[in-house]
């Protein structure tokens, strides 16, 4: 076993025998990203740069689902976390994954954790260049850190390849936004911003960082954040609260004082591009009639790329981000058959095949449909395709069940399905890529940085304990440049059974 299990070993090992209690466990436990859930049961949260993972290891996930049980479930930040594990198996689970390539090491605590990747870097048509070479240079450069593993509270990198994510980054503790100038590539960097318990945007920290100073940049922002980040106090501990307590130009002179005095080897990007192999290999579809559904389908589901009118990226809609081992390794295998080596794990809780030759797509959507009936991959209805935290079922510091308040919402949409009219079409739209609802106010699902927004709580009403939703909206980039946050909507939360209606009613607005 390797050294850095070993400690873990020992404390499930006491845990199984009651030599250790729930609480005392979690430290422990929390640092490789295992956390107890409400059944008793764990979660065991793998960590996948990016969320690119190729599709041997995706089946080697899969694997390791049929031995230890359980289910796999897709987070908002592009990780694949493995549920329902019962705690005699946890230790056997994070060593099989171990063996595949993907360490437990910072997966939870307070420590740096998954890099978050725009989805369309590399392959779309407005992508500035591709960023996964520089997150992964950064993650290795994070992962020989013992700082980035002692922090005084969680801290969040992201990577985007196009401007329009802007928003996306500011709510990073640091965030990278591809640029060019002079030729040469670079970022636009933000830092300070995150979501939950007084969210915020962070601030614009430098304009344009050339691409090799990247881990420079992060080693630096990460010292400052080891040496002045709040140990005493975990509700005042994030980044954010260090740029609240010196103010924004303290903290950019500050940042500045680390960067100067901070070394690292400059990032080098290979020049070799596998795209002209990739693209070779790509599986041609032969003539055939599109099975129900599919021309509304190849709208929503098929993305454009950089390689022309003939190849696509598809989206795999997955219900709640769940799936059991069955389906995992199938989609490692269709998407393998057809010519992408691996997937990217989305925000929104799907996956992206990354390329399909457009010939294909009818065969991809009736294999969709009969090979993996047991799932709705293709969206055929609104049930499971809201975005959502894990909720209380499953959480334990949950308030509310955020994936039911989504079925109920669902259920009223679907009256909209198949979106046969562009109004129709919005609505799906933005349902699936801009709403989010999260159980509690640590807005695990990303909602206030969505342009609609769900926060659950619970109110008593007589004898009852009732479920409502304050909504947030506004979300975006201003006038200003600066990037904004949802705000709460006026008025007192709305009734689930009001919730529905008031998501169309906004979306018609486009608030």
């Amino acid at each position: 076993m390797k050294r850095m299990y070993s400690h873990l070993k020992d404390a499930f090992d006491c845990f199984l025998a009651g030599g250790l209690t729930p609480e005392a466990l979690k430290p422990v436990a929390a640092a490789y990203g295992i956390y107890q859930q409400r059944n008793g049961n764990f979660m065991v949260r793998t960590r996948i740069n990016g969320g690119e993972i190729a599709c041997g290891r995706l089946s080697g996930l899969a694997d390791i689902l049929d031995a230890a049980g359980g289910y796999a479930h897709l987070t908002s930040r592009q990780d694949l976390q493995l549920h329902d594990i019962p705690a005699g198996r946890v230790v056997g689970a994070v060593l099989a994954a171990d063996r595949l390539g993907l360490p437990f090491k910072g997966g939870g605590g307070n420590t740096y954790r998954n890099t978050v990747v725009g989805p369309d870097s590399g392959l779309g048509e407005e992508a500035v260049f591709d960023v996964y070479p520089y997150a992964q240079a950064l993650n290795r450069a994070m992962q020989d850190s013992e700082k980035a593993f002692a922090l005084p509270r969680k801290f969040k990198v992201g990577f985007f390849a196009n401007d329009r994510d802007r928003l996306r980054a500011s709510v990073q503790d640091l965030g990278f936004v591809a640029q060019i100038r002079g030729g040469t590539e670079g970022f636009t960097v933000y830092a300070g911003g995150g979501m939950g318990r007084e969210s915020s945007a962070g601030l614009e920290l430098l304009g344009f960082l050339p691409g090799s100073q990247v881990v420079r940049a992060a080693l630096a922002l990460l010292e400052l954040f080891y040496d002045h980040g709040d140990r005493a106090n975990r509700q005042q501990a994030r980044l954010r609260f260090v740029l609240k307590r010196m103010g924004a130009e303290a903290f950019q002179r500050l940042y500045l004082e680390y960067f100067a005095r901070t070394e690292a080897p400059p990032v080098r990007v290979s020049a070799h591009d596998p795209s002209p192999a990739l693209l070779q290999g790509l599986k041609r579809g032969r003539a055939t009639e599109p099975a129900e559904g599919f021309a509304w389908w190849v709208r929503f589901a098929a993305s454009p790329t950089r390689f022309g009118a003939d190849v696509c990226s598809v989206r795999l809609f997955v219900p709640y981000g769940n799936l059991a081992a069955g389906q995992l390794r199938k989609i490692a295998a269709l998407s393998d058959e057809y010519g992408s080596p691996s997937v990217r794990l989305l925000a929104t809780q799907d996956i992206l095949i990354p390329l399909v030759h457009r010939s294909s797509l009818p065969g991809l959507h009736r294999r969709l449909r009969q090979e993996l009936a047991d799932i709705d991959l293709t969206f055929a209805s609104y049930k499971g395709h809201l975005v959502t935290c894990v909720g209380a079922a499953v959480c334990k510091i949950g308030v509310a069940e955020a994936p039911a308040v989504a079925d109920v919402i669902a259920a009223e949409l679907d009256r909209y399905l198949p979106p046969d009219t562009p109004a129709k079409m919005s609505l799906l739209r933005a349902v699936a890529d801009e709403l989010r609802i999260s159980g509690c106010p640590n807005a695990c699902s990303g909602h206030p940085a969505a342009k609609f927004g769900i926060q659950c709580l619970k109110r008593r009403e007589g004898e009852e304990i009732k479920t409502f939703g304050l909504l947030f909206a506004g979300a975006g980039i201003g006038a200003d440049g600066r990037a904004r946050l949802s705000a709460p909507l006026t008025g007192e939360p709305v009734p689930l059974e009001r919730l529905a209606q008031k998501v169309a009613e906004l979306v018609a607005r486009g608030v």
